[in-house]
This record gives structure tokens, sequence and C-alpha cells, in this order.
């Protein structure tokens, strides 16, 4: 069983290592952390190390300053045995030299001596939320390995998240969010969870393709432009804007080689890349997201005229949802360059709009969406200028997110 499920079993109360040789701070943290965790306490590194090859430990807080093995070796021993655990200094002898040195063996917080009870529960839950979110992810990648049969992609992948820093600064961001008004917020903060981890998954995507970079977010932008011009309720609205930067994840399981392939693709190539839709609604299933969601992941490839993917839903069997991201996913797919063709011009692109209503798109949808296109919305600018640079690092409207995909006449 992962950690990550371990925990949910038991409830979420993690168990923590508390590693002290004076009785008085030891004790202390005992205290603060015994009402909501399972505290076990050690007085020096050996007896630390006993305790984390019997028991099975999220975190340990450890002092720098005790007799026998010392704090750094500690941390050391910890890092290489026991890769997982989250660490916390805790001590009345730091210097800027072995905070330095924490950090470098991946220390979640450092605090001084002494300390008090909020910044210790505050860097504890983000110690713990780190955790948690590195548990989801490789949970998430044993998934994707099981369901694609790419075990060596999810070692890739993870190593990635591991080394890249702006995914890096995400999960620190995801983290920190989530630190604040631990109890009150607890609900609002696993859903900032659940969808910060998916926006590092969109970001790790997207990182092995130019001609992806940018695709999810300028999806999401545009889909909500529709969606704010049909007036569907608030919740609609969020739901379309989360799919428009979730919908390609399954790509994460389809061979980067073929996502970027210049030529046409085999049938049996892209039979590979029509299963991205059923791989994407398997993967975000046990995340608990919304089903309005995990439908448009599934069945943004549906045609109107019943000949999309996977399941050859038509008309109206189509979820709205599916129908609004469908026609933004194309018109990224059409205005953005691709390994095989430029950038369709403004006028190819109604001129596609036009002639594949009713046939690929809910034509009430695309008279609506041809009406945006038409209207000169100053907004569109922003997403003309985001399609038009292939990398939008610093953008904050359109932070690096999601996969490229195909112009309606090469749906993929």
């Amino acid at each position: 069983m992962s950690d990550l499920k371990r925990q949910e079993a038991g409830a979420g109360q993690a168990t923590i290592l508390v590693v002290d040789d004076e009785r008085g701070p030891r004790e202390s943290l005992r205290m603060i952390l015994r009402p909501t965790h399972e505290v076990l306490c050690a007085r020096d590194g050996l007896e630390a190390l006993g305790i984390l090859r019997a028991r099975a430990i999220d975190l340990v807080t450890l002092d720098l300053n005790m007799p026998g093995i010392q704090g750094e070796e500690l941390m050391r021993t910890i890092r290489r045995e026991f890769p997982n655990v989250e660490l916390i200094v805790i001590t009345g002898y730091g210097t800027l030299e072995n905070a330095a040195e924490a950090v470098r063996y991946g220390v979640s917080d450092y605090l001084q001596k002494p300390f008090d009870v909020v910044r210790v529960s505050a860097a504890v839950f983000r110690a713990l939320s780190r955790r948690r979110a590195r548990s989801r992810l490789v949970d998430f990648l044993e998934t994707l390995g099981a369901v694609v049969d790419l075990d060596n992609r999810v070692a890739e992948i993870l190593d990635h998240v591991e080394r890249d820093p702006r995914v890096n600064r995400r999960v620190a961001q995801l983290v920190e969010e989530t630190g604040q008004g631990a109890e009150r917020q607890q609900q609002k903060s696993e859903r900032i969870r659940t969808m910060g981890f998916l926006e590092v998954l969109a970001d790790t995507v997207e990182s092995h393709c130019e001609f992806m970079h940018g695709h999810a977010r300028r999806t999401a932008f545009c889909a909500g432009l529709l969606a704010d011009r049909l007036c569907l309720s608030a919740r609609d609205r969020e739901h379309i804007r989360i799919s428009g930067f979730l919908h390609d994840i399954g790509k994460i399981g389809v061979p980067t080689d073929l996502l970027t392939s210049p030529v046409a693709l085999t049938p049996k190539e892209r039979r590979l890349i029509e299963r991205h839709p059923e791989i994407g609604a398997r993967l975000v299933e046990p995340l608990g997201i919304a089903t309005e969601i995990s439908a448009v992941i599934r069945h943004h490839h549906e045609w109107w005229d019943g000949r999309g993917y996977p399941d050859g839903l038509y008309g109206e069997q189509i979820p709205l949802v599916a129908r609004i991201v469908a026609m933004a996913d194309a018109y990224d797919g059409m205005s953005s360059s691709r390994p095989y063709r430029p950038a369709l011009s403004p006028e190819e692109v109604r001129g596609e709009f036009r002639r594949s209503a009713g046939a690929q798109f809910d034509p009430t949808l695309a008279k609506e969406f041809l009406l945006i296109l038409d209207s000169g919305d100053p907004e569109l600018h922003i997403l003309a200028d985001a399609v038009s640079t292939p990398r939008v690092h610093g953008n904050p409207s359109f932070p690096q997110l999601g996969v490229v995909n195909a112009s309606p006449g090469a749906s993929q």
C-alpha cells in the first residue's frame, strides 16, 4: 500500500518521529503534535534510525546538535535510506552554514528554538502536504504505468518533476497555499492540492515538446469566452476552464515522437494517439474531480455527426461542456503551427468552422463561436499574441500548461 493510501486508510493521521536529546523540547513537541498525529520520540540519532527501520514514518523533526550521530549525518542517512520521509530541523544552534546544508538535504522547514505552537503546527502541515502531493504523484504515475504499459516513462516523468526548477516552484507554491488555515480550510485545501497537482502533471506533459507549450491554457481561455457568451452558470464556467487545461492529460501516456511527427501517422500510430481520452479519464477518476470534468477529458474528440472517438457519441449525447471545449481545442489547433503544417490564417480558421458546423461541431455553438471571432473582442488579441509565441515563459495569462492537439481535419 502506498504512503498516500496508508494515510487515507488511517483517517489522515500521520506518524511523526521527534528526535532531540533534550527532554523539554522533545516533550513539548510531543504535546503539540499528539492531538492530531501519532508521535514517537527518540533521544539521539541511533535510536531514531532504529525506529525508522522498524516503523513507517511520515515526518521526522530533529535537532542538529546531539550526542553520537550529529544532525547532518542523521539527515544524510535518512535521505539515503528513507527518501520519502519529510524532514524538519528544529534547533537552538542554527547557523547560515547548517541552514544551507539542511536545504541541500531537502529539509521541508528550518525552525529556531525556542519554538511556538503556531510555527511548529504550520511547518508540520506544510511538510505533510508536500508528502501527500508527492505520494499522489507517485500513485498517479504507477497507475499510468499500468494503464499504458510505460513503466520507463513513469521514472522519466518523476525524475523531471524532481529536477525541473519551474515545476518545483509550482509544487512549493501549492504547498504554501495549502498551509494556510489548515483545519478551517481543509476541504478547500484538498481541492487546491488536487488541482495544483493536476497542473504539475499538465506542465510535465507539455515539457516534452516545443509544440505543446501553452495549448492547454489557451484552450481553457478560449472555452471560457464561449461559456461567458452563452451565459452559463458559474459552476459550468468553472468546469469548462478546468477541463480546458486537463483535456489532453491522457497524452502523458503517448510517445512524444508520435505527437511531434512531421509526417502522416500510420493507422496503428493513430490508434495509439486516439487512446488518450480514455487514458486521461481513467487517470483522473481516482482523484475525485467533478464528473463533468472527467466527461470532457473522455469526450472532447466526439463529433456532432457521430464520427468521433472514443465512444461514437453524436448530437446532444455529447455533454455540452465537452462540445465547448472541443471547439476551443480545435480553434487553438488550427491557429497554432504544428510539426506538419504552419498555422492557418484567421480567414482559413473561420472557413473550417463554417464547413465543419453540423459535422464535427455543434452547429449552434459553431455559430456563436464565429460571432466571437467576428466581434473583435480585445481578449482575442491576448489569445492571438499567445498563439504566435511558441514558448510563453513569464506570461501570467498563459502559464506553460497543456498539449498541442490536431486541427479538425486531422483530429488527434
